[in-house]
């Protein structure tokens, strides 16, 4: 079965953008604490150079940056598992 990227990064980014807009609400969980980091840490940068958004502008930057390090992450992961399979079925 082989799955193209053109679908697969779509479908992935909006599973993680659920699931970020969902973690963004228990962030004393450690799991939701993990999944979020990356939108927090963009928007302490943006506090920190006094460009920090407020309401509807914080919340998009915290599940938007979060959403899209997890999917470059795991479609990274996804690449090297993928070439590292290629290469182990062609050797005899």
């Amino acid at each position: 079965m082989q799955i193209r990227i053109r679908v697969a990064a779509p479908l992935l980014f909006a599973l993680l953008v659920l699931a970020s807009s969902r973690a963004l609400n228990h962030m004393d969980q450690p799991l939701a604490l993990l999944l979020i980091v990356p939108g927090y840490i963009v928007q302490a940068w943006l506090f920190e150079a006094h460009r920090a958004l407020r309401g509807t502008g914080y919340v998009v930057t915290m599940v938007g940056v979060s959403a899209l390090v997890w999917t470059l992450i795991l479609l990274g992961l996804w690449a090297v598992t993928a070439k590292v399979a290629r290469v182990a079925r062609l050797k005899p």
